[in-house]
């Protein structure tokens, strides 16, 4: 089935969906006129099944989703579906294989009454054993995260296996995390504390593409920049999938020639992302610039005068931040607090002014990861930071002031406690993992 294909189906199932809502009580049921839609669901969640699995329709940050599509501009019937959902504060519902219109007859019967919410809502499923729809919990930002390092496996394996990369899954991801980056910017940046270093390749690309967006929220540029920026971050390596893998995975110093070849992955990554659908221009400029540096003696060479928007700028500052706090075959990995003190030192020259500063704002004075020591004596580490006095704002206490480790952290708001940080713990004299914290 094709994109066009995919996205005529998921509409049509909204619009059968939300017409079903409110027909539900013109005719009596099993009459003719009132099954046909709800066979003709059926038949079209088969067809986006085969192409998806699991179909979810949810409202995200304003816009309908229906399994990987978006519809930014929906027609009425799609506008009263999405009302609906947020009428009940529903997170969403998903749509399972095997799905049968009498399922979705009860679905909608359900949406269609007055009051209730997601519970009402579970309970009636349950009770008309309805097993193929799931009222879905509420996504944590981990949950989103994980989701991103899978979208971003999925681009990278159909790039390796000759196919042009399907970018519906990393858009929707992206529209959740940058609806989370213009609320609260600083709240992203402990999700790249996760370190999974077999998995190093595809979770760099999120947690760039995560400080991107945290990054641009924070310097109050519109949605739309933020997403774009996050997908730059998202696909800035994804050119390295054209470098040869011994090249890619040596662990010693480059020889010229194979760092030349190493070169080639900012304009390779560009090429790939132009013919990625639905993706933005202003994407693949971020990827092709993300190393062309603020004083222009970066590459490829030939891109250097060409006016590069703000995103491949903010790129390189997220790749600088992620690269120097993960552990390489060829490098160990700094504290945030060393990672920050090396991109101020890169100020100007291979990164922007402008947005160091926004950076150096949104990290404060002890970045998030960072292992701590409270005038209380308790180690924690911050897990929101701030740029006033005490240091930061949200941390987790993981030994007391006796020295004991706590066997459940406690969280605590220094704004509330009235206590401050008072120095830098190293982790490993503390024998503490602090990724194992977010």
């Amino acid at each position: 089935m094709s994109s066009d294909e995919g996205l005529h189906n998921a509409h049509r199932l909204a619009t059968l969906l939300s017409g079903g809502i409110r027909g539900g009580g013109y005719y009596p049921p099993g009459h003719p006129a009132s099954r046909q839609p709800f066979i003709e669901m059926a038949q079209l969640a088969s067809l986006l099944h085969r192409e998806e699995g699991e179909i979810r329709v949810a409202v995200v940050d304003g816009v309908l989703a229906v399994g990987e599509h978006l519809f930014f501009a929906p027609t009425p019937p799609l506008q009263e579906l999405c009302r609906r959902l947020e009428e009940k504060e529903l997170l969403g519902i998903n749509i399972k294989k095997g799905v049968s219109a009498d399922d979705l007859t009860v679905l909608a019967k359900l949406l269609g009454q007055p009051g209730g919410g997601a519970e009402q809502l579970r309970e009636g499923l349950k009770e008309a054993s309805v097993a193929t729809i799931e009222v879905r919990e509420e996504e944590t930002l981990s949950q989103t995260y994980a989701e991103a390092v899978g979208a971003i496996a999925e681009i990278f394996n159909e790039i390796g296996n000759g196919r042009i990369p399907n970018s519906r899954k990393m858009i929707t991801v992206v529209t959740s995390l940058a609806a989370t980056a213009v609320k609260e910017p600083a709240t992203l940046i402990g999700l790249t504390m996760i370190k999974q270093y077999d998995n190093y390749t595809f979770q760099h690309s999120v947690n760039v593409g995560v400080l991107a967006m945290a990054i641009s929220a924070s310097m109050g540029l519109s949605p739309h920049e933020v997403e774009v920026a996050g997908m730059a971050g998202f696909l800035h390596d994804v050119g390295k999938t054209g470098i040869n893998k011994m090249i890619l995975n040596k662990p010693g110093k480059l020889s010229n020639e194979e760092f030349r070849e190493m070169q080639r992955h900012s304009e390779l990554g560009a090429e790939i992302v132009r013919q990625m659908e639905g993706v933005p221009e202003q994407v693949a400029e971020g990827v092709l610039g993300h190393h062309v540096r603020h004083d222009r003696t970066g590459y490829p060479e030939w891109a250097r005068p060409l006016p590069l928007g703000v995103a491949s700028a903010i790129v390189a500052v997220a790749d600088c931040y992620d690269a120097t706090t993960t552990l390489r075959a060829y490098q160990p990995p700094l504290a945030p607090k060393q990672a920050v003190e090396r991109i101020r030192s890169m100020t100007g020259t291979g990164l922007d002014p402008e947005i160091v500063d926004r950076f150096l704002e949104l990290t404060g004075k002890f970045p998030t990861g960072s292992l701590v020591r409270l005038d209380s004596n308790e180690i924690a580490v911050v897990m929101t930071p701030s740029r006033e006095e005490r240091g930061a704002s949200v941390v987790k206490v993981l030994i007391d002031s006796d020295g004991k480790p706590l066997a459940d952290p406690l969280v605590k708001n220094l704004a509330l406690t009235g206590e401050s940080v008072v120095d830098l713990v190293d982790p490993l004299l503390k024998g503490i993992d602090v990724s194992a914290y977010f």
